[in-house]
């Protein structure tokens, strides 16, 4: 009977100790990356922003969320503790479609109250919508929505935050829904 081969014992630590490193590397670079990249960008004053079709001038003070916006489709701005979103997208479909389906979202998923009714808005520049305030025991805010049936185009405008400090930058987000319109180039 033939005896068996003998494996001849090669190291392993050098190729390990390689691939431990080119980890910690990876790792250790998008750290790096994370923490030297702002994730917020002030804007500047007066400067109109696009997103979408929609098109605005921020308020003062306001900064842009980098990691919570998405280009072309939504923006996030945030002052202290409130929140300025606008969404934008296609939309086929009647006018009141996506507001009952926000309502639903925000009573049954998030568990906030919608006070009291829905309500027709028009700006100083003619774009015009429906909107209604939601509030809970931490936060209140208001949704705006604006359908475009002829472009086929959709806007909604959510803003929220704590109590503390609401009637101020509530002022802000009616200053930056006022200055709104839908001529951007798509």
């Amino acid at each position: 009977m033939p005896e068996p081969s003998r494996r001849i014992p090669y190291r392993t630590w050098p190729a390990a100790f390689a691939v431990l490193l080119a980890m910690a590397a990876y790792v250790g670079g998008l750290v790096f990356w994370d923490r030297h990249t702002p994730a917020n960008r002030p804007l500047a004053a007066g400067e109109m922003i696009e997103v979408g079709r929609a098109r605005f001038v921020p308020a003062s003070g306001w900064e842009m969320d980098v990691s919570r916006s998405k280009a072309g489709r939504s923006l996030m701005l945030f002052k202290g503790g409130h929140k300025f979103m606008v969404t934008t997208g296609p939309w086929s479909g009647g006018p009141d479609g996506p507001l009952v389906r926000q309502q639903r979202l925000m009573e049954r998923a998030q568990r906030l109250r919608i006070d009291g009714d829905v309500s027709d808005f028009v700006t100083p520049w003619g774009l015009q919508g429906k909107t209604f305030a939601y509030y809970s025991a931490t936060l209140a805010g208001r949704f705006w929505q604006v359908v475009d049936l002829r472009r086929r185009s959709l806007v909604q405008v959510d803003f929220y935050g704590a109590t503390d400090g609401l009637s101020e930058a509530m002022e802000d987000a009616s200053s930056m829904l006022e200055s709104m319109d839908l001529e951007a180039p798509p």
